[in-house]
């Protein structure tokens, strides 16, 4: 792929999921299709599909850039330490930067979009935590990897849970607050990453 048709597929790619988003404000997601996202963006339904698979993968590719973006606006990368500060950042910059038709998605408690969080948080983590460990070996290396492994999807889960009660709850905390909320109820968990 050269430069030029790059550019083009991210540009295509970014008003795909601008098109979703401006549906997800009218619509419940489950009942947006393809085309609609398609004449939205003002594309044909192969650009859509040449691009994206399916709706949930347009939704997983933004929340895999905004996952990502986070950790790069502030110069962490991928050395996340999975510490009390990580999770104040994610927080805030939830609070900061969701989109309105997925915080309205998650108000309207659509199961599919949560499903869709919960896979973007786990992604991310086993992709973090992948980068932080070697590949297991012997002498007992193996049954770290598996507590490693059981561990980072038990924090997945409670950041995710408590993401979407955050959100459903209007803020009602600070992000440094919940930040906190989060880091001590997976201080045990961390243990083991």
């Amino acid at each position: 792929m050269n430069a030029q048709s790059g550019k083009l597929a991210l540009r295509s790619q970014e008003w795909i999921q601008t098109a979703l988003f401006q549906l997800m404000e009218k619509k419940e997601y489950s009942h947006i299709s393809i085309t609609e996202i398609a004449d939205r963006a003002g594309l044909a339904r192969q650009t859509v599909y040449r691009n994206f698979q399916d709706k949930d993968l347009i939704l997983l590719n933004y929340l895999d850039g905004f996952m990502k973006g986070m950790w790069h606006d502030v110069g962490v990368g991928m050395k996340a330490t999975f510490d009390e500060e990580m999770f104040v950042l994610l927080f805030r910059n939830w609070q900061r930067n969701a989109p309105a038709a997925l915080i309205h998605s998650i108000l309207t408690k659509d199961r599919k979009i949560r499903q869709l969080i919960y896979k973007s948080i786990c992604d991310y983590f086993d992709e973090l935590l992948a980068t932080r460990r070697g590949e297991p070996g012997g002498n007992g290396e193996e049954a770290l990897h598996t507590h490693g492994l059981y561990a980072g999807k038990s924090l997945s889960s409670i950041v995710h849970m408590m993401l979407i009660e955050w959100t459903l709850n209007d803020f009602h905390l600070t992000p440094e607050q919940i930040g906190r909320v989060v880091s001590d109820l997976t201080a045990s968990i961390r243990a083991y990453l």
